[in-house]
């Protein structure tokens, strides 16, 4: 058991975790690091920000997706840098992990694009603490409305701004406006008569720009009739405590700015001396190895593969695919053969708007509405780690299609004693 390769993979995202599943029961040492101890299932972070799940229905702990895998072990830690010459993983309090293959799935972060005040004053939809952040804001600006005894005070703060045009916007605007139309009228009388605004920019010409130009349209015309306000080939250009500044238009008085517009590499790329692209992701050869590091591979959101004359983007399905083969490449070069070359399989994409509503492409299949719905929900249920989250999440989906209810709307953070914690725009 001592004899073996030590594997050592950062980070516990879709492409870490599918390497170490890829690896478990051969004849290495498998070492997950995570600042965390479980594994998010983050296509499904915004139902947990907009009240559908809770937060264990789309996480599960890393231990348990490896429990009687005997060659992996699961390690709880921040990594603060990495010594290529000694080959170990150095640790927050000095730890340090040595490995004979190491595999970089960091992952990412929000990415501001220097909006001045949007870093301090947005609310981001990444992670679960973020997610819980946004839910328990929302809630909050709920509740401060009711009290508000201005009417244009009342109305900022029913003002919800969501800047990003891509899946994650897209997915939270149509699930704010359901969360609205199905909470107020029925538990908040203060609020009779008084309407709400949810305002979705993207900078570019038109919504989910990765998708055909049809599908754009039809998730387009599909939020408005949920009552979002779409403003397109639109950017932010400031963002203040009250109000949101967008480039050519009047301030918009905001009581929520929620930031979905972009990712970047996760900070720890940059602290290593490795070669970076030009939108900072580590520099990988065609068997997503870094370059001039032995031994050592970078795969999704952190990775810069290039195919078809661009980097691959950031999302969950190449990672997934890279994992496996950065794990199909270690294994072969431990047995003395030649690694691979990586070739990305494009599977389709997909994205909901709400209820019974979704766009989805698959190879030259083009979903949309209630078959587009159904074939998001298979799919991410399917993805979805742990046969208990799946039964719950479609248990939720079932009652909130039924009751049209969002159950989960309980403002409460762990260790303030009750008390909340004031963000920028709001409670």
């Amino acid at each position: 058991m001592m004899g073996r390769p030590r594997v050592v993979i950062v980070g516990a995202g879709f492409g870490g975790l599918a390497c170490a599943r890829k690896l478990a029961g051969k004849p290495v040492e498998v070492a997950v690091i995570d600042r965390n101890n479980y594994h998010l299932f983050t296509p499904l972070l915004y139902q947990v920000a907009s009240s559908l799940l809770n937060p264990s229905d789309i996480a599960q702990p890393v231990r348990a997706i490896f429990r009687g895998k005997r060659n992996v072990r699961f390690v709880r830690g921040e990594v603060l840098g990495v010594d290529f010459e000694r080959r170990t993983v150095r640790l927050e309090g000095g730890a340090e992990e040595p490995y004979d293959r190491l595999v970089l799935a960091v992952g990412s972060t929000t990415n501001f694009f220097g909006v001045s005040g949007a870093e301090e004053g947005a609310l981001g939809l990444k992670d679960l603490g973020e997610a819980l952040e946004l839910r328990n804001h929302v809630l909050g600006v709920l509740e401060r409305a009711t009290q508000a005894q201005d009417a244009g005070e009342r109305e900022r703060l029913l003002t919800f701004v969501v800047v990003g045009g891509g899946p994650t916007g897209v997915e939270y605007a149509g699930a704010l406006s359901e969360l609205l139309k199905l909470v107020v009228p029925r538990e908040y009388p203060e609020l009779e008569g008084v309407s709400w605004r949810i305002v979705l920019v993207e900078g570019l010409p038109r919504l989910l720009n990765a998708f055909p130009e049809k599908l754009s349209e039809e998730a387009r015309r599909e939020l408005v009739k949920k009552g979002v306000e779409v403003r397109l080939g639109t950017r932010v250009t400031a963002a203040a405590e009250e109000h949101v500044q967008l480039d050519g238009a009047e301030p918009i008085g905001a009581g929520t700015l929620v930031w979905a517009a972009g990712v970047r590499p996760s900070g720890l790329a940059g602290t290593l001396d490795v070669g970076r692209s030009r939108s900072g992701r580590i520099e990988v050869d065609a068997a997503l190895r870094v370059r001039r590091r032995d031994g050592v591979y970078a795969i999704g959101d952190v990775a810069s593969f290039v195919q078809d004359e661009r980097e691959v983007p950031m999302l969950s399905a190449p990672a997934m695919q890279q994992g496996r083969h950065a794990a199909a490449n270690i294994l072969r070069e431990l047995a003395g053969e030649r690694a691979r070359r990586f070739r990305y399989r494009d599977k389709g994409s997909m994205a909901t708007i709400g209820r019974n509503d979704a766009v989805a492409q698959v190879g030259r299949l083009q979903l949309t509405g209630f078959p587009g719905w159904v074939a998001w929900l298979v799919v991410h249920l399917y993805y979805l780690i742990g046969f208990r989250n799946r039964l719950v999440v479609l248990m939720g989906w079932a009652w909130n299609y039924v009751r049209l209810d969002r159950p989960v709307r309980i403002i409460a953070r762990a260790g303030e004693g009750g008390g909340t914690r004031e963000k920028a725009r709001g409670p």
